[in-house]
């Protein structure tokens, strides 16, 4: 009876897995075995604009297009250096190039010369949010034995590669995407910046250029001067939040929530909870970077991400008690 049991159990296992919806995932490609696939051509690489100075103010708008590249975000010297590296990995595995495709940005159509120059520039690579003319042209078939690419922003990337979450495609990093036929792609794998680096080898790196020490955009800025947050009823409130925060701990933040923040009929604990999980894995520790402002009633952090700045707003409750509302912001310029 145990026998004919497992065996049921079996069958049914196998009678899943041959279900479309149940298909093990191939594993992601990366380095020397992705390079092998690409060599045969089929696919399209989604490059992240290489490094740009995220902290420099801007003009700029989600979807917009400043027309003075001083308004514009740009390449930082790591970030012309990566070009020079996609640049190396491309002619060293004799990559087949076939149509290139770019954001009208600078900091794209720059990057894209690591590829050749762009034989389009295409306002479907910037517009925000993404429309059903970005997937048309992500999910595109490339050219017979060759590789479509194009050069974009995070926000294409993230909402039209399955399996691509936010934080996954950092500046001057790629996702390779295969179509499927039906309008849609599949992720193939990622090239990270390290990637590059290794691919087109240490000692040629070194050769293109100055050495010049840059951390990736993503990594959190550490001030030389740790910043001081004022011990007002709100900064106290404030200072706490971020060393609750940045521990990742769910009862930690538990803590806080219950001992430091108004209850409201309309935010449940748990629902508060959500929403820590949440932000912890979007955005990482936090790292504060400068007071914006700050009064006796609310204060205003400037902080640091793995996905950039954002603006931290805690609000005491009248009797300054307790953290009547705390609010996660992009600053004005946002990223992307």
């Amino acid at each position: 009876m145990m026998l004919r049991i497992l065996t049921t159990i079996a069958l049914i296992a196998q009678l899943a897995a041959a279900q479309p919806g149940h298909a093990p995932a191939s594993p992601e490609l990366c380095g020397e075995a992705l390079m092998r696939a690409l060599q045969s051509g089929g696919y399209t690489i989604l490059v992240r604009h290489a490094r740009t100075d995220r902290n420099l103010p801007t003009k700029e708008t989600p979807g917009s297009i400043p027309p003075l590249r001083a308004d514009q975000r740009n390449l930082t010297a790591a970030g012309e250096q990566d070009v020079r590296v996609m640049h190396d990995v491309v002619e060293k595995y004799h990559l087949p190039i076939g149509e290139v495709l770019s954001s009208p940005m600078y900091r794209c159509r720059e990057t894209a010369d690591a590829f050749g120059a762009a034989s389009s520039v295409t306002m479907t690579l910037r517009t925000f949010p993404t429309t059903a003319e970005t997937q048309a042209l992500v999910a595109a078939a490339p050219k017979a034995g060759t590789n479509r690419v194009l050069v974009t922003h995070h926000f294409v990337i993230e909402n039209h590669v399955p399996g691509i979450v936010p934080g996954d495609i950092n500046e001057s990093e790629a996702a390779v995407v295969r179509p499927t036929g039906d309008g849609k792609v599949t992720l193939v794998g990622r090239i990270k910046l390290g990637d590059w680096e290794t691919l087109a080898g240490a000692a040629k790196t070194a050769a293109a250029a100055p050495a010049i020490v840059h951390a990736p955009a993503a990594t959190p800025v550490h001030p030389a001067v740790p910043v001081v947050i004022p011990a007002t009823r709100p900064g106290k409130l404030a200072a706490l939040y971020i060393e609750a925060f940045n521990s990742g701990d769910p009862a930690r933040m538990r803590a806080f929530i219950e001992a430091s923040m108004l209850a409201l009929p309309d935010r449940p604990l748990e629902a508060r909870m959500q929403t820590f999980a949440k932000l912890f894995n979007d955005f990482g520790a936090l790292t504060v970077t400068a007071i914006q402002s700050t009064t006796d009633e609310a204060i205003a952090l400037q902080v640091q991400s793995k996905r950039g700045p954002l603006l931290v707003t805690v609000t005491a409750s009248p009797d300054g008690d307790r953290a009547q509302s705390l609010t996660f912001g992009i600053p004005e310029g946002g990223h992307s």
